[in-house]
């Protein structure tokens, strides 16, 4: 994945999550029975919306920073490649766990978001950590 398709594409799937809390917001306003009167459903369609926002919104700072960070392009594709599919994965598993699910618990799709939880994780922990292969060590201090 490139850079500038990563902050594209980051940019227009936060626009996507931010527009489904919209919808959420227009449901309660209209106090749609399916949704209001079921707590789970609710719970897991704000927590949809906004880890999907966020986790996009920092999404555009990856792609930042592999480019800022100099991250080796061996390494830079997949590891936005990946930081893009957890923030997707994470946003909609909470919002497939909250609106396919029984009668306590949210549903199977929910599983997805440790998976692209730990996919975003590890795509920054990877820019953070990584280094060029011509930037000299850091200065040691007595």
């Amino acid at each position: 994945m490139t850079t500038e398709r990563h902050l594209r594409w980051s940019l227009l799937a936060a626009g996507a999550f931010a527009m489904t809390g919209m919808i959420v917001e227009a449901i309660y306003a209209f106090r749609v029975s399916g949704f209001i009167d079921d707590p789970v459903r609710r719970e897991f369609l704000r927590l949809g919306h906004i880890h999907g926002a966020l986790l996009l919104l920092a999404n555009v700072a990856l792609a930042w920073s592999t480019e800022r960070l100099a991250t080796p392009r061996s390494i830079a594709g997949p590891v936005r490649g990946a930081g893009f599919a957890g923030g997707i994965l994470v946003g909609l598993g909470f919002l497939g766990g909250g609106v396919w699910h029984g009668p306590n618990d949210p549903g199977v799709l929910v599983l997805l978001v440790p998976a692209g939880g730990l996919m975003f994780l590890s795509a920054a922990w990877t820019v953070g950590m990584t280094r060029r292969a011509s930037a000299a060590p850091p200065p040691h201090d007595p």
